[in-house]
């Protein structure tokens, strides 16, 4: 056609060239273009151009055929290609394969992780009309922000604003939340998940029903709805609907029963991902009957959490500022309760989905989400997929150089560039797609260990959430793209006569690109092992420094059930227990060493009830604790038995409380008077305990009052001799059905439990071990593969030298020389970034190591060692080659 000729409608000329895949782009229809010239010229180019669509569409069908046969012809010969390259290389391809199953398994769980933290409760029919009212206070006692509000605030609200859809409160039971007892026949377990409701749960939140009535099954008292994976526990594959279950409650009423309930429906099972988890639901009428003034006392908010649907369209701000007046309410009975003030109280409204990862109210029904721990995850999967990137990139570089003269004759030949780019690019696909099918098998092997050190029920079925997809998807193809990028963008430019005459020589032109990714991979290894001895050593740390306390041969019984017997006749039982000649002693407490709990007492000194009340920790003891744990005084004397009067009278504090109430010294403290918001008792300090550490050695020891308060006894604690173990514990079992008949018998062993304290130290320490020992796996063998890839290449060399006189040894030291070079400029980047980055983490810790330059040492070390053996090992091969064999050709 000439240039001056009419042309067809753009859309057309489009369609055929993007169908017909010639170089001329209308050969398979060349006639069209004639006579499309000859039309336009003699009726006018509209009936020209009428003409062309009419026979484009009649050539529709042919042209979509050939087509689809073209592309499917044009795929499979590129796999054919590509597997004939895997296959002919394939220790290559086994260590991209490798290094790129680590880092995408890596990359995977964290991506799954992230989501997971992201996407808490998004899953709400309109989640974003859904919201939690909490309370922001401030009074004589400090500012605070809690997540519960009073008791009437739901049907209050509901009642007097129209912008509501509904309300409901959850209301977790009141002193026994984590082991409320549900029995069944025979089957006896205690439960945490377990709330009561309004009727309005299912609408607010729309719980899914496999069984009951929504609307109505949780209106009577006593009528309780189960998840799926209770109603399995507790009733096998019956219907439950109907049957009892007898659950004790403590509605903190004395005395504690165990009462029927009727299971009126059963629902979906609580996801993994949401702040408010459950397994049972019961009616809010049935608290009501045990706490008529539940709908009627302001003053009282502690974990009773308040949710609100509004209608579509509402501002929210708005609404939050009409709510105000409703807190009225409380202060108003506040200050005629107590005679005081209050400074601040407001409601503010949280959206329900941004509560896991925003939220850090007092009173949260779950630990709230973790920024620093994505951070934290995020770039260790990052880095650990780094490794893999930069190790296929570079070996698929130094590969590619061999492929010049393949590149130059299919040029020759008539391929054109983007044919080249595509077959560079599917190559490298198809090695990243059989790399993802590996990490699936590390998936499954990391995951449960992630699960255990995150908290987290992450599964493969994640992967099927379209977000989690699209993100893989993205993933890959950057990979894709990143390895194949020197290959299909760098030598498919270079022209045939220059490939051909060999201008090009292989390796050349990726040295300094070779160099860069070495020194990158090192540099992310060396960081890794910093990292991980860092960790280890600083929970080597924590273990073996003294805690002020014997945590050791201590038979740990939480008393979760019949606890007003226990705390009648505590003595009594430890008289019982101790007759086993194995059991040396006892103790009864509120908690435990490693037990984390937010009790405490708010103290004024005596006679000045109208000041700032000064808050510590407390935790209530009987007369043997401190001897029983071996803990010392710093001043004055322990609770004592013949003293009389102690459990009325007598307070002791650990040294920190001393520095809290404003005490120089412990003696100062000793007679000083202070009465308790708790029991309102004024009692006096006789005794000063030295610093033990509860909490492990994360944090610093707290201000903390020890109290014998009865009310509050939850724990026995028995010492035992370790001879002899499964006699104790059957004697201990047997005591424990004579005091406790019908409870479910539970222990464990302190020094155990209190190991928990470090278990995310130790998670990470092992998480990060493992991502340690795949990236320098990955980096070793990388280096491994470049170093035989070099050796093949300066074989002939190799040969020359040998000939000429150079030892295994002059020639392991020139292969090794510029290697150790690069893993030495690794370290000095690693070193500073790992300082900075380890030193940062150790801040958090109350008591910590100092980072010493062996830690540096040693890492930077293996890395060189490591390094030195994957190229001695190359070249030892390459030097034992006989020189007449390679040079016999020339």
């Amino acid at each position: 056609m000439k240039r001056n000729s009419p042309k067809p409608p753009r859309l057309a000329e489009w369609l055929l060239r993007l169908f017909c895949k010639r170089e001329d782009g209308f050969s398979m229809f060349g006639d069209f273009d004639e006579e499309f010239s000859e039309l336009s010229k003699t009726k006018g180019i509209w009936y020209a151009r009428r003409w062309y669509w009419r026979h484009l569409s009649r050539s529709l069908p042919i042209i979509v055929k050939d087509s689809i046969l073209w592309t499917v012809t044009m795929i499979m010969n590129y796999l054919k290609i590509a597997s004939r390259n895997i296959l002919k290389h394939k220790g290559f391809s086994i260590i991209n394969v490798f290094g790129l199953a680590a880092g995408l398994a890596c990359s995977t769980v964290i991506i799954l992780y992230v989501f997971n933290e992201l996407t808490y409760d998004r899953f709400h029919q309109d989640a974003h009309r859904i919201y939690r009212v909490a309370v922001h206070m401030k009074s004589i006692g400090g500012e605070f922000r809690y997540s519960s509000s009073p008791g009437p605030l739901a049907p209050v609200l509901k009642e007097s604003y129209p912008q509501i859809e509904e309300s409901v409160r959850v209301i977790p039971p009141y002193e026994n939340a984590s082991h409320v007892l549900v029995t069944c026949a025979e089957k006896r377990f205690f439960e945490s998940r377990i709330y009561f409701a309004d009727p309005g749960i299912s609408r607010v939140f729309r719980i899914p029903f496999v069984y009951g009535n929504p609307d109505t099954s949780l209106n009577r008292p006593n009528t309780i709805i189960l998840t799926e994976d209770m109603a399995r526990k507790y009733f096998a594959e019956q219907n439950p609907i109907g049957k009892l279950l007898r659950i004790e409650f403590d509605y903190d009423v004395r005395p504690v029963k165990i009462e029927d309930f009727e299971v009126t429906g059963v629902i979906k099972n609580s996801p993994p991902n949401t702040h408010l988890k459950y397994d049972m639901f019961v009616s809010m009428a049935t608290l009501a009957n045990h706490r008529p003034r539940l709908n009627e006392d302001w003053t009282h908010h502690s974990y009773k959490y308040t949710y609100i649907k509004l209608k579509p369209d509402i501002n929210v701000k708005n609404f939050e500022s009409q709510i105000q007046r409703q807190a009225k309410l409380y202060t108003d009975a506040y200050e005629k309760r107590t005679g005081r003030k209050m400074e601040l109280y407001r409601f503010f409204l949280q959206p329900v989905p941004g509560i896991h990862m925003y939220s850090h109210n007092l009173g949260e029904l779950e630990p709230s989400g973790n920024w620093y721990y994505i951070y934290i995850y995020s770039i260790v999967a990052l880095l650990i997929l780094l490794i893999g990137c930069m190790n296929f990139m570079n070996l698929s570089a130094v590969l590619s150089s061999t492929r010049t003269k393949e590149v130059g004759l299919r040029k020759v030949v008539g391929a054109k560039r983007g044919d080249l780019v595509w077959q560079f690019l599917g190559e490298s696909f198809l090695i990243t797609v059989i790399a993802f099918l590996f990490a699936l098998l590390f998936i499954t092997l990391l995951l449960p260990l992630f699960n255990q050190m995150a908290g987290t029920e992450l599964s493969l079925t994640g992967l099927k959430q379209p977000a989690v997809s699209v993100s893989l998807l993205g993933l890959l193809l950057l990979v894709t793209i990143g390895a194949a990028c020197y290959p299909a963008f760098f030598i498919t430019t270079f022209k045939p006569i220059a490939i051909l005459r060999g201008k090009l020589a292989p390796g050349v032109k990726g040295s300094l690109m070779q160099k860069i990714f070495v020194i990158g991979q090192f540099a992310i290894s060396i960081f890794l092992v910093i990292c991980t001895i860092t960790v280890f050593r600083q929970l080597d740390f924590m273990k073996g420094r003294a805690l002020g306390f014997n945590r050791h041969q201590k038979l740990i019984l939480p008393i979760k059930s019949n606890l007003n017997h226990f705390r009648r006749n505590y003595e009594a039982i430890k008289s019982d227990f101790k007759t086993h000649v194995n059991i040396t002693g006892a103790t009864v407490s509120s908690k435990v060493a490693g037990e984390k709990d937010n009790s405490g007492y708010y103290l004024w000194p005596k006679n000045m009830e109208n000041t700032k009340p000064i808050r510590l920790k407390v935790i209530t003891i009987d007369f043997d604790f401190l001897s029983e744990y071996g803990i010392q005084m710093a001043a004055g004397r322990p609770f004592l038995r013949d003293m009389g009067n102690d459990p009325h009278s007598a307070f002791l504090i650990n040294e920190a409380g001393v520095k809290h109430l404003g005490f120089k010294s412990a003696e100062d403290a000793l007679d000083k008077q202070f009465k308790a918001h708790y029991h309102r008792k004024t009692k006096r300090i006789v005794g000063v305990t030295k610093n033990f550490h509860f909490l492990g050695m994360q944090e610093v020891v707290e201000p903390l009052i020890m109290d014998i308060e009865n009310s509050l006894m939850k724990v026995l604690t028995l010492s035992i001799n370790t001879t002899n173990i499964r006699d104790t514990i059957t004697f201990v079992k047997t005591k424990w059905k004579d005091h406790f008949p019908g409870v479910p018998f539970e222990y464990s062993f302190l020094d155990e439990d209190f190991d928990r304290v470090y278990r995310y130290e130790e998670q990470m320490g092992r998480l990060l071990g493992i991502i340690t020992l795949l990236g320098i796996s990955v980096a070793s063998l990388g280096l491994l593969g470049l170093a035989a890839f070099i050796a093949r290449m300066r074989k002939k060399e190799i040969s020359i030298r040998k000939v000429l006189g150079a030892s295994t040894a002059n020639i392991l030291v020139m292969m090794s020389r510029q290697f150790v070079t690069l893993v030495l400029t690794s370290g000095l980047i690693a070193v500073p970034v790992a300082y900075f980055a380890m030193n940062k983490w150790l801040q958090d810790f109350a008591y910590r190591i100092n980072l010493g330059w062996f830690t540096f040492l040693i890492a930077a070390a293996s890395a060189l060692i490591i390094a030195v053996m994957a190229v001695t090992f190359q070249g030892a091969r390459s030097a034992a080659a006989n020189p007449a064999d390679i040079l016999r050709c020339e």
